[in-house]
C-alpha cells in the first residue's frame, strides 16, 4: 500500500513537471521567430492570439489594411507597407506578460522640437512641452521616451505587444481600431494614433485615461531634466505609453503606473549620467558628427540607433534583458538581430555619421570625433607627412654640414 503510494505521488509530480515544461516551452515558442507575424494555429493556440489583429503599420502611425497576422504574410504591396519577414508594428490585444525584453527609448529634443513650445500648434508633438525649450534642462540631451516590452526576434522584424489585455482590464479599445472618438471623419488616411489619442483626452473617454496629472506630480522636477515632453499638454504622452506598453507590462510593475514612471525615469538617470557610454560616446560629441559604424560598436550593440533624412540622431532604443524572477528590467544587453536589421534607420538611410544637432549651432563643426576610421586614416597620412619633412630637413642639413667640413679642410 505504501509502495503504491509512492508510485502515485511520482506520476503526480511527474505529470505536474510536464505541464510547467510545456508551459515554459509554449511561453519561449510565443516569444521568437522567425515567423511570428505569419500566425498559424500552433502559434495561436500556444500564445492565445486567437483573433488578434496587426497594430500600426511600419513606423507610420495609422491603420494597418491588413488585418491577421494570416492575411498579413499572404497578401503583398502596397496593401502592407514591408514584407512579412521585415514588418515593423505592434500585435494589439495581446495578453499581458507575453515579452522576451524591453526596450528603453530615449530621444534627443533638438531633432523633433521647436525652439519654443506652442500649445496650440504643437500639442500632438508629444516629445516637446515648454521644458524642451531652448535652455531648459531638459532640451539638448538624451531623454525619456519609454519602456516598451518586446518580442525576441530572430527574424528580420522587429515586433512588439500593445494595447494588452489583463485580468485587471483590457485596453485594446484604446488603439485606434477601438473606434470610440465620437468625432466625424475618423475613417480618413490622416486620422493618426496621436488625434485618436486626443480625441480620447479632449472627450474624456476615461476608460482610455489615466490620472496624469497625480502621478506626474511626484516626479515633476526630475521630469523637467530626465523627461520633458511628459510635461506636455493634456497628459497625453503618459498616457500613450501606458496604454501601448506599459499595459503588457504592467503586472511586473504591480499594475502601478507611478512605480512604472519611476522606474523609467531611474534607468534613464542611470545611462545618461556622466560617465555612461551614452554621455561619453553622445552627450560629449552634441553639436558634432560621430562615425554611425563606431557609435554601434562602443555602444557594445545594445543600442538601435535612429535619424531623420539628414542623418540627425533622433532616437536611440537601448535593449534591455528582462528578469526572470521579477520580470522586471535588469540590464542592458545586445539586440537581437531581427531588430537591428529592421528598426536601425541610419544604416537605412546610409549615413556615414551621426549628426547630434544643438539648437544654438546653425552647423555642425567639420571634424569629427578622432576615434573613427576616416580620422585614423587622417592621422596616419599626417605622421607619414611629417616624417617626410624631417628626413627633408635632415638631408639638407646634411648636406649643409657636408659643404662646410670641404670649405675648411685643407687640400
Amino acid at each position: 500500500m505504501v509502495l503504491l503510494k509512492y508510485i502515485f505521488l511520482v506520476v503526480f509530480f511527474s505529470l505536474i513537471g510536464c505541464c510547467f515544461g510545456r508551459l515554459n516551452y509554449s511561453t519561449v515558442h510565443c516569444l521568437q521567430g522567425p515567423d511570428f507575424w505569419c500566425l498559424n494555429e500552433t502559434t495561436e493556440a500556444l500564445c492565445n492570439f486567437n483573433n488578434k489583429t496587426i497594430g500600426l503599420c511600419g513606423y507610420t502611425n495609422k491603420r494597418c489594411q491588413i488585418k491577421t497576422g494570416d492575411d498579413f504574410c499572404k497578401s503583398a504591396p502596397p496593401a502592407q507597407q514591408q514584407p512579412a519577414l521585415e514588418f515593423n508594428g505592434g500585435l494589439t490585444g495581446v495578453d499581458e506578460n507575453y515579452f522576451a525584453y524591453y526596450i528603453l527609448s530615449l530621444y534627443w529634443p533638438p531633432s523633433s522640437c521647436p525652439l519654443v513650445y506652442n500649445e496650440t500648434t504643437d500639442l500632438l508633438r508629444f516629445f516637446c512641452s515648454p521644458y524642451t525649450n531652448l535652455n531648459q534642462p531638459g532640451s539638448e540631451r538624451l531623454v525619456l521616451h519609454g519602456l516598451w516590452p518586446t518580442f525576441s526576434t530572430d527574424g528580420n522584424y522587429q515586433g512588439w505587444p500593445q494595447f494588452c489585455s489583463s485580468e485587471q482590464k483590457d485596453w485594446s479599445s484604446c488603439h485606434i481600431d477601438g473606434n470610440l472618438c465620437p468625432w466625424k471623419n475618423t475613417t480618413h488616411s490622416d486620422f493618426t494614433q496621436g488625434v485618436y489619442e486626443y480625441c480620447l483626452a479632449s472627450e474624456n473617454i476615461e476608460q482610455c485615461l489615466v490620472n496624469g496629472a497625480e502621478i506626474l506630480e511626484p516626479e515633476k522636477e526630475r521630469l523637467k531634466t530626465l523627461a520633458p515632453g511628459y510635461l506636455n499638454t493634456l497628459n497625453l504622452f503618459i498616457n500613450h505609453e501606458w496604454t501601448k506598453h506599459g499595459s503588457c507590462c504592467s503586472s511586473s510593475f504591480g499594475n502601478n503606473i507611478s512605480n512604472y514612471l519611476t522606474h523609467m525615469l531611474d534607468l534613464t538617470d542611470m545611462v545618461t549620467s556622466p560617465g555612461s557610454l551614452t554621455y561619453e560616446y553622445i552627450q560629449r560629441y552634441a553639436g558634432e558628427k560621430i562615425g554611425l559604424s563606431y557609435l554601434i560598436s562602443v555602444l557594445n550593440d545594445t543600442s538601435i540607433i535612429n535619424c531623420n533624412s539628414k542623418c540627425e540622431l533622433e532616437e536611440l532604443w537601448m535593449c534591455m534583458s528582462r528578469d526572470h524572477r521579477t520580470g522586471l528590467p535588469s540590464k542592458l544587453m545586445p539586440c537581437p538581430l531581427g531588430a537591428r536589421h529592421t528598426s536601425d534607420s541610419c544604416q537605412k538611410a546610409r549615413c556615414e555619421y551621426v549628426s547630434i544637432p544643438l539648437r544654438n549651432k546653425p552647423q555642425y563643426t567639420t571634424t569629427t570625433t578622432t576615434k573613427t576610421s576616416d580620422d585614423y586614416i587622417q592621422t596616419l597620412w599626417t605622421r607619414f607627412m611629417l616624417i617626410i619633412l624631417i628626413l627633408i630637413i635632415l638631408k639638407l642639413v646634411v648636406v649643409f654640414c657636408g659643404g662646410c667640413c670641404a670649405f675648411f679642410l685643407p687640400y
